[in-house]
């Protein structure tokens, strides 16, 4: 079914939140490329960081002619406020791998549900898109997940981590349930359809489930609709410094073909 006029703004708004989400959290944790708690975790990290670029990569340019921009432009050519990302995504980690884990964990968590709605789309290719995507989300959920019990379950310094980690985090978990602009007419016309019950109840559901496995909490807060941030382009000072870091090849000679 093709897309109608009317809704390609929302749309491109929609995929830009997941776009720049994976884009951010996959920047960030490249950072760790090197510094893995033990080799086996340093590669696989690393290649998870590498997935989120990639899926980043691959909503651009599927994005690129709806919103008749070159991939890199979106990417790289935006200004702060252009961008859609979740403020959970914006902050450095501090290389506090409890930290940096309890982020993957959450996010991957959003981004299941995320493509699994996508992937019921009535856009086709957007449904086929979002299924490949959701398949390598899988994998990753299981890698966040596996880490979580590990740290809750693990010594008490670990445990103690991953509980700080989750006392910090929880809170900005409701930046990622942030509508976009638009949202609710996409919902409505079938290309981004709702689940079987609100996604955030689902998501709480699964993230409580893993956490009292693994002896762990998290208080959450709720998603206040009236309160803008990164999906409508209101974003932290972490932002605006991890921006001008990714950017700055691109800003150099944003024309240049590689």
């Amino acid at each position: 079914m093709p897309i109608a006029e009317h809704l390609k703004p929302s749309l491109i708004e929609l995929l830009l939140a997941a776009a720049d989400d994976k884009l951010m959290l996959g920047h960030r944790n490249s950072d760790w490329t090197g510094l893995g708690p033990i080799l086996e975790e340093d590669i696989a990290f690393s290649s998870l960081a590498q997935d989120e670029i990639a899926h980043a990569q691959t909503l651009y340019e599927f994005l690129s002619p709806i919103a008749a921009k070159d991939e890199n432009e979106l990417a790289f050519g935006r200004t702060a406020e252009e961008y859609r990302c979740a403020t959970i995504v914006e902050p450095h980690d501090e290389f506090d791998w409890a930290a940096a884990i309890t982020r993957q964990f959450f996010c991957d968590h959003f981004d299941r549900l995320r493509f699994r709605r996508l992937a019921q789309s009535n856009h086709k290719p957007l449904a086929d898109l979002a299924k490949r995507i959701g398949a390598e989300e899988q994998v990753h959920v299981d890698h966040a997940d596996s880490w979580m019990r590990r740290l809750g379950r693990g010594t008490t310094e670990a445990k103690e981590r991953a509980q700080k980690a989750l006392d910090q985090l929880a809170p900005l978990t409701a930046t990622l349930f942030e509508p976009v602009d638009g949202e609710p007419a996409l919902e409505k016309d079938g290309i981004y359809p709702a689940l079987e019950q609100p996604m955030i109840e689902l998501w709480r559901r699964e993230v409580d489930a893993v956490l009292k496995d693994a002896g762990l909490s998290a208080a959450f807060t709720d998603v206040d609709p009236t309160k803008k941030g990164g999906r409508r382009g209101i974003h932290s000072k972490a932002f605006s410094e991890l921006l001008d870091e990714m950017c700055e090849v691109y800003r150099i000679e944003p024309g240049a073909k590689w």
